[in-house]
Parts: structure tokens; C-alpha cells; sequence
């Protein structure tokens, strides 16, 4: 009796089949698979099979018959997307996926690079007392500690510490805490760091000097910067090989018991092992008065852009005492945002909005320069211009030296958690020198735009340069994109400035008041509460300062640049090195150090009290 033969699935080629009246039947022998497993384009074609072929192996099996030849099949597609349109998505999706986790990253560096763990490698001696220090840390101690990075609600009690996963990952390796832990990643945090609306305010910066002034200015600026963010960098390295060093033969005598963590340095943590608790708080306060003061440009940046806009649009007069109003509508709810890590997708929103905002101010600047009424050449055009530009402005010169300084506020505070978010030690190596590189470009690309858009608009340039583009819908756009990006960024300007403020507040108030562990007497949670009230003051506060400096905002951004941004970015770092490395460094180095501190409280001295008397 012959042998049963199962039928062959329906997605399966090459068996033998039984025909309707019992005899086998042959196919070509082709590779199972199923329409699930085929790419899309495959799943919708069928090859086309030869009769001859068929025959001959119907003839070699010993078949009685052969089926009929299965005929090609080009089906049409019912779904939109290709398989090619698929892989571009996967990386779109990818790629995004890639930007969201180095936005966030970037911001929880924003907490790291205002806090310090407040904890001198001297007491790691002391076990007891560290142990407790971290505890009390790790519950959310804002002013002096590395902060948490989520938000819980306890008991309708609003506490900041850290998930017991990132504790581990944290623990295991700090670094993974960081841009990824990659070289290409710390170059967009540099490049993140470094670029933002100040940028607009060079065009204005060159025609009150002239180039003759604002780029030597730049250039010994962006020359103290680099020597400052070296001396910052190999203080960073000194102290940290020398207390790891000593928590790792801690840990080796901590048998059974819980294992010290790897200390997390910052500036103001520098500041601390250097001059104590009192160079702790100059850095910090000096970082939190700058972060104000960039917050300050906004709410004057922001009304005279929209008020602008509201005149080419809608024909309607507004004052910038309402579009500050409407600004201050909206940023009061996004201060009061504790986790910045939920402001991820206004914070990749902003960085588009100002990509968009530069590429096309540099197209007004270059279609302005290229519409002259002559037979000459782009280039020839191009040094007609640079030509006729004023070498010297004796009447504003003073105000560039200290919006050159404010160029790097955002790029000092990051540099110390950038260095640490690099892991691997070959990279780390590497790391300062990259650094110099993308600085050097970042500040060419400036010196380019600041001179272009001042060759296309003139010497009448304004501030806010976006409000001196061509009347038009795409001028219009470019506003509204910078207003936005603008508004976006200003919660994450303001939150370590607002935290220390709250902390510092809290810690001033009596027991009476706080409660214990920061709870109201008669219930409620005070940290909430409390912030929120100090977030709407001082939002309050800057907005009453942006309506008396409405019209000042290049001597406001001299000021920022010179009082504040000069101590931090080339007095500081300089004395930190002197002082952690007494004795390691050499004899030119030190004299070097105090020569560039000794520049930087001149240029601070003289842009300030001449900023002043220029004030009106």
C-alpha cells in the first residue's frame, strides 16, 4: 500500500503533490518562507516558473504528470510604504530616539554643573559622617549636592531624589549618567552648550565697536577662555585621580559594608576644595546672577520680537509692556516645573527653532549683500562692504569686551560635567583638546555671522538683530522661531539659579515656619509651596527690571558679560589651579595663571564702570 502524503502547506514550494485523481505532480524546489518573513516587495512578487523545466524533472522523479507552470506576478502594493520608505523610518526613529536621550542628558547636566557634592576628600576619613552627608544628600539637599533627577508624590509630599536604577547605574559607572560617555556626544553638549540667542547680539556688537576693536576683542576673550577652561580641566583631573584614588583604599577596608561612591566634581565643587565653602558660594551665586541676567535678555528679547511681528501681521501697534505681560503669562506656570527632564520636547523644539533662526538670517544677510545694483561679483561685493565698514567706534567700543565674555556663559558651567560624562580614559585624554577645537569653530562661525549680517543691515543694526530684518512673512517667521525658542529655553536658564535661591530661602526660615523635613505646621508640603511662590516673585522681579532696561539691552548684555561672566570664565579657574596644584605646576604657569586673572579683573573693571556711566 502506498505511502500517505500529507498536503504541503499553502506558503511552501518544492514538495510533491498529490493531484486530484491520486497521481504526484512535481514543482520547482524553491526556498520555504512565509509572506510574514519576506520583505514587503518580495511578499508581493512571484517569479515565473518554466514549463520545459518542470517536464524534465517530472521526468527524473518517475511522475505520470506535470501541473501547469505558475505564471509571474508583479502585485500591486496595497500599503504606502516600501520596504525602503520602512528602514528610513527605523532610522528617523533611531535617530530621534538618539537626540531625546542627549537632550535629556544634557539637561540632568544642567543640575551637575551648579551643585557640588560638598564633601572635601579630607573627611572621607571620617566614615560615619560621609555616610550620613550622602543619605542626606540623596533625599534631595539642593544647595551644595549632586540633586536627584526624578519626581515622586509622597503623602502629597513633593521630593526630588534618585530612582533606585539610577542609583545603581550611577554607582556602577557615574559616567553612564552622562551625553552618552562619547566623544561625538560631548561635542553636541559643547555645541548645545555654547549656542544660543546671544549670538544675535554681535551684528549689533561689531558696529558699536568696529572690527578694528571687536575682533581683537574676541579673539584675546576666546584666548583667556581657553587657557581658563585648561586650568579648569587639569584641576578637575588633579583632584580627581587623588580623592578616587583614596575612596578606592576606603573601599578596600569597607568589607560587608556599603561601598563609597565615586565623587562627582563640578565648578563650584573646584571652588570648594580650593577656597573652602566661601569660594563654593561665589561660584555658585556668580553662576545663579548669570543665569538670571541671560533670563533678564529674554524678557526683553521676546516683547520686542513679538510686538514686531504683531505690526507686519496684523498691523497692530503693541506695546512691549503687553507682549512682556503675555510672556510672563506663560513663564510663570513653566518655572514652577521641577523635573527639567519633562521639558525634553520643547528643549529639541527650541534647538530647532534656532537652527531654522540662524540659517536664515545668514540667507537675508547674504541675498541683501548680493542685491547691490552693479555688474560686479558676489566677492566684489563682499569687499565693497567690508570696505566701507567703520574700523573704529570710539562712542560704544567698551560695550563689546563684555558681550564677548557673554558668548561663553553657557559653555564654563558645562565644561567640568562634559569632562566627566566621558568615558572611556582614552577619551578623556582626547576631551580637552576637542574641546579647543569646537570652540575655535564655534567662535569663527560667530565672527562670521556677527560681520556678515552687520555688512548686509549696516551700521543701524539693532540689539535684537532679528528685528532689524527685511519687513516680510519670512522675517516674520524667523521672529516668531526665535520668540519660541526663546521662551522654551527660559525654564531650564532659570531652574539651578531658582533652586539655590529656594534652598537658600528655606534654610533661612525658621523652624517655626518650615516644619521639620520641610513640612508646613498644620500640613501641606512647604517645598512646593514655597518654590512656587519664590518662582513667581522672581519671575515677577526680572520682568520689572526688563521694563525699565526695554530699551538698554545691549549695556544690560555689557554688564551681564562684564560684572559677571569675567570672574567666572577668566578669574576663577585660573586661581583654582594655583591653589589645588601649589607646588605641582610650574613657576611660568602660576605667573601666567595670575597674569590672565589680573586681565580678566581689569577687563571686568573698566567694561563695568564704563558700561555704567554710558547709562541713561
Amino acid at each position: 500500500m502506498p505511502k500517505k502524503n500529507n498536503p504541503p502547506s499553502a506558503a511552501s514550494y518544492g514538495s510533491t503533490e498529490i493531484s486530484a485523481n491520486g497521481a504526484a505532480t512535481a514543482t520547482v524546489p524553491t526556498t520555504t518562507a512565509t509572506s510574514s518573513s519576506l520583505p514587503i516587495h518580495l511578499s508581493t512578487y512571484t517569479a515565473g516558473e518554466d514549463a520545459g523545466r518542470l517536464a524534465t524533472l517530472a521526468k527524473e522523479f518517475g511522475l505520470s504528470r506535470t501541473r501547469a507552470p505558475k505564471s509571474q506576478v508583479r502585485a500591486r502594493v496595497s500599503d504606502s510604504l516600501n520596504s525602503l520608505n520602512l528602514e528610513s523610518l527605523k532610522l528617523w526613529a533611531v535617530w530621534a530616539e538618539r537626540m531625546v536621550s542627549l537632550d535629556i542628558s544634557y539637561l540632568e547636566m544642567r543640575y551637575k554643573s551648579v551643585y557640588s557634592a560638598h564633601l572635601h576628600a579630607d573627611d572621607l576619613a571620617e566614615s560615619s559622617e560621609s555616610d550620613k552627608e550622602e543619605e542626606e544628600g540623596e533625599k534631595g539637599i539642593l544647595l551644595g549636592k549632586l540633586p536627584s533627577l526624578s519626581e515622586e508624590d509622597e503623602g502629597g509630599e513633593q521630593l526630588l531624589r534618585m530612582d533606585s536604577e539610577q542609583s545603581a547605574a550611577y554607582a556602577a559607572d557615574p559616567h553612564a549618567a552622562g551625553l552618552g560617555g562619547t566623544l561625538s556626544s560631548a561635542t553636541l553638549g559643547i555645541i548645545k552648550g555654547m549656542v544660543g540667542p546671544a549670538i544675535l547680539y554681535l551684528p549689533h556688537g561689531f558696529a558699536s565697536a568696529g572690527y578694528l576693536v571687536a575682533v581683537p576683542v574676541l579673539m584675546l576673550s576666546t584666548m583667556l577662555f581657553l587657557w581658563s577652561s585648561e586650568c579648569l580641566l587639569d584641576s578637575w583631573k588633579v583632584e580627581s585621580d587623588r580623592v578616587n584614588r583614596k575612596r578606592l583604599s576606603m573601599n578596600k577596608n569597607r568589607v560587608g559594608l556599603k561601598l563609597r561612591k565615586r565623587i562627582i566634581l563640578s565648578y563650584p565643587e573646584l571652588a570648594y576644595r580650593a577656597f573652602g565653602s566661601k569660594g563654593e558660594k561665589i561660584v555658585q551665586v556668580g553662576i545663579s546672577l548669570m543665569q538670571s541676567g541671560v533670563c533678564l535678555t529674554y524678557l526683553i528679547f521676546v516683547p520686542q520680537n513679538l510686538s514686531t511681528s504683531a505690526l507686519v501681521l496684523l498691523n497692530w501697534d503693541i506695546s512691549t509692556n503687553w507682549t512682556l505681560a503675555l510672556m510672563m503669562a506663560v513663564q510663570i506656570p513653566m518655572s514652577w516645573i521641577r523635573d527639567i527632564r519633562r521639558l525634553t520636547v520643547t528643549n529639541l523644539l527650541a534647538n530647532v527653532l534656532i537652527l531654522y533662526g540662524l540659517i536664515t538670517c545668514l540667507g537675508f544677510a547674504m541675498d541683501d549683500i548680493g542685491d547691490d545694483d552693479t555688474s560686479q561679483s558676489f566677492l566684489q561685493k563682499v569687499t565693497h562692504r567690508a570696505e566701507s565698514l567703520p574700523a573704529f567706534n570710539p562712542s560704544g567700543w567698551f560695550l563689546f569686551l563684555g558681550t564677548s565674555v557673554l558668548l561663553f556663559e553657557g559653555s564654563i558651567t558645562l565644561l567640568v560635567p562634559l569632562q566627566e560624562a566621558v568615558h572611556t580614559p582614552a577619551d578623556r585624554q582626547k576631551f580637552p583638546s576637542l574641546y579647543r577645537k569646537v570652540i575655535l569653530g564655534i567662535v569663527s562661525f560667530y565672527t562670521f555671522f556677527g560681520i556678515a549680517c552687520w555688512m548686509a543691515f549696516g551700521d543701524n543694526v539693532r540689539t535684537v538683530m532679528t528685528t532689524s530684518l527685511p519687513l516680510g512673512t519670512m522675517a516674520t517667521t524667523v521672529q516668531l522661531a526665535y520668540s519660541l525658542a526663546v521662551v522654551f529655553t527660559f525654564p531650564l536658564q532659570n531652574f539651578p539659579s531658582l533652586e539655590i535661591v529656594c534652598a537658600t530661602i528655606e534654610r533661612m526660615l525658621p523652624s517655626s515656619v518650615s516644619g521639620k523635613n520641610g513640612k508646613v505646621v498644620g500640613g501641606g508640603s512647604s517645598s512646593s509651596i514655597q518654590r512656587n511662590i519664590i518662582s513667581t516673585l522672581l519671575v515677577i522681579l526680572l520682568s520689572m527690571v526688563a521694563v525699565s532696561c526695554m530699551d538698554d539691552l545691549d549695556k544690560v548684555v555689557s554688564l551681564m558679560g562684564s560684572l559677571l561672566g569675567c570672574p567666572l570664565a577668566f578669574v576663577v579657574p585660573p586661581l583654582i589651579q594655583n591653589q589645588l596644584e601649589k607646588g605641582q605646576i610650574g613657576e611660568w604657569k602660576r605667573r601666567v595663571n595670575i597674569l590672565v586673572a589680573v586681565l580678566g579683573v581689569g577687563a571686568m573693571t573698566v567694561s563695568s564702570i564704563a558700561t555704567l556711566m554710558k547709562w541713561e
